[in-house]
């Protein structure tokens, strides 16, 4: 059970980093995509701090 999270887990931080880098490429104003790209570094901060648990 507890390998199965961390599959999840893994999936969602790689899922969360190209996600950031495509919407990163798409938006052009800059303002709106720091707080995008913030908003997605601290969910993927997040995650791998709960991996090393």
């Amino acid at each position: 059970m507890a390998r199965s999270n961390q599959g999840r887990r893994d999936i969602g931080i790689v899922i969360c980093l190209v996600l950031g880098l495509i919407i990163g490429s798409f938006i052009k104003r800059v303002t709106i995509g720091l707080i995008i790209g913030l908003a997605l570094g601290l969910l993927t901060a997040s995650l791998i701090a709960n991996r090393e648990k």
